[in-house]
């Protein structure tokens, strides 16, 4: 939390040793908070509440501001977020910056990880700030959820040590408790062995799909599409085959297909996906449009219109089919979550 002192001379203001500590206490409590929201699509939503107010102009939504506010007037009352609305972006990045600050675990999906997935995913598509005290919040909150989210990814597929049964003892009389002593003895390690399998299978189930030149989600040959329909197509279909958050090797993997990375917009991409467009998106399990600025490419594919904030900024190509992958998992694990195993 070092930064916050440095990041709130964002607002222009003169910054007290007061004011920083309320902000302190503020960020504390938020992260608590915040760190307790338990379903997927509510996390989605904070995270996309966060990235609004950290990039455009700065104005958070009221929800946002009314919950931050009421954080810092409990060591700063005379606090009003419509003199100081800066302030909110700034508290709220801080807040994030120390939720994703925490040790990823092997699930891969804890509620750090889905906002740090939400939060990159929206602050990545946004435009870069003039303001470039604010924009240097924005790329650290950004690179903080980055490394998070890959982190996880990683830590998620580590394989455990496979442990020994536990000592299994019977005593006279008691012969009814074997099943359950057996099962506490060997619980352990047979739960290891599931784990490590299904990654294992995992690995397999990816590769093997890397072999194939045919495309089932589109029900056509990879080659015979145009490479950002390709990257689009090979990065939604990959999240399909993964039991955990992509890591660099997967999106590396799907992007392999691409020899020719130029750049376009999102109207430019939907215009080379027309003629499959809704095949793309028929399998998702979620709806994208409550959350546009998270899923920016799926919203647009599915509703068919680039009327995003960023949509007019030129990517290259592998930048498109990266955000297909990462779209793709995190909208497939929103409500089921991936694998537990």
């Amino acid at each position: 939390m070092s930064e916050l002192a440095t990041f709130m001379r964002i607002t222009g203001l003169q910054v007290s040793n007061e004011d920083v500590d309320s902000r302190k206490a503020a960020v504390a409590q938020l992260k608590a908070s915040w760190g307790k929201i338990k379903g997927a699509r509510d996390i989605i939503a904070k995270a996309a509440e966060v990235a609004a107010a950290l990039g455009g102009d700065g104005i958070p939504s009221t929800a946002l501001a009314e919950e931050i506010q009421a954080a810092i007037q409990k060591k700063a009352s005379a606090f009003l977020y419509t003199e100081r609305p800066l302030d909110i972006g700034v508290v709220a990045g801080a807040t994030l910056s120390e939720l994703v600050s925490d040790r990823p675990g092997l699930t891969g999906w804890l509620i750090v990880d889905v906002f740090a997935i939400a939060t990159w995913s929206a602050l990545a598509f946004q435009q870069p700030l003039a303001d470039g005290k604010r924009e240097e919040l924005r790329t650290f909150v950004l690179e903080k959820c980055r490394k998070r989210t890959l982190e996880g990814a990683e830590a998620a597929r580590q394989r455990v040590p496979i442990p020994d049964f536990s000592a299994l003892s019977v005593t006279a009389g008691e012969e009814d408790k074997f099943s359950d002593g057996f099962k506490k003895a060997t619980s352990a390690t047979i739960e290891a062995l599931r784990r490590n399998a299904a990654l294992d299978r995992e690995e397999l189930d990816f590769l093997w799909w890397t072999q194939l030149d045919r495309s089932r989600l589109v029900n056509r040959r990879f080659s015979s599409l145009s490479e950002p329909a390709r990257a689009v197509t090979a990065g939604i279909e990959a999240a399909t085959h993964l039991r955990r958050f992509p890591s660099d090797a997967h999106r590396d993997v799907s992007l392999a297909r691409i020899s020719n990375d130029g750049t376009l917009t999102l109207s430019q991409l939907l215009n080379e996906c027309h003629d499959f467009r809704e095949e793309l998106v028929k399998g998702l399990l979620v709806d994208p449009s409550f959350a546009p600025s998270v899923y920016p490419l799926l919203h647009s594919l599915k509703t068919g219109q680039a009327d995003i904030v960023g949509s007019d900024v030129a990517r290259p190509v592998s930048e498109w089919g990266g955000r297909a992958l990462l779209e793709a998992a995190l909208i497939k694990f929103q409500d089921t979550g991936p694998s537990s195993l």
